[in-house]
């Protein structure tokens, strides 16, 4: 198995616990940190929510102009570049510490791994 896809199956994981622990009203913001609901950080949650709709405009321009279908692997990469697009503007803006920039950084790891494994499986639809 590769590391993108062990790191993706593990983010899988953890995004599953967060929504049902959520639901139970435990909220927990990457990586670990739980919290309650006026916690958590403004930059982190609004950069999460930045990125679904930059997400779903993007699948939605595509669509509309006639795009083929995208892969699940495409579309996980291209929330992964949204969310380090905003996270970084948000993360500047609110001038917090500099610990966040870490976690940031994980992200843009993930992103490369994901553009790498795209790369060199360019005919295989990643479903």
């Amino acid at each position: 198995m590769s590391i993108s896809k062990i790191i993706l199956t593990l983010l899988a994981i953890w995004g599953t616990l967060v929504i049902i622990l959520g639901l139970l009203k435990l909220h927990i913001f990457f990586p670990f940190n739980i919290a309650d609901a006026e916690s958590i950080p403004y930059h982190r949650w609004q950069s999460v929510r930045f990125s679904a709709f930059a997400t779903v405009i993007y699948l939605i321009i595509r669509y509309l102009i006639g795009g083929r279908p995208e892969g699940a692997l495409m579309v996980v990469s291209v929330f992964f570049r949204f969310l380090v697009l905003f996270g970084a503007i948000l993360i500047w803006q609110a001038d917090v510490d500099a610990s966040e920039w870490w976690v940031l950084s994980f992200f843009i790891f993930v992103t490369l791994l994901l553009h790498k494994e795209m790369k060199e499986n360019p005919r295989q639809r990643h479903w």
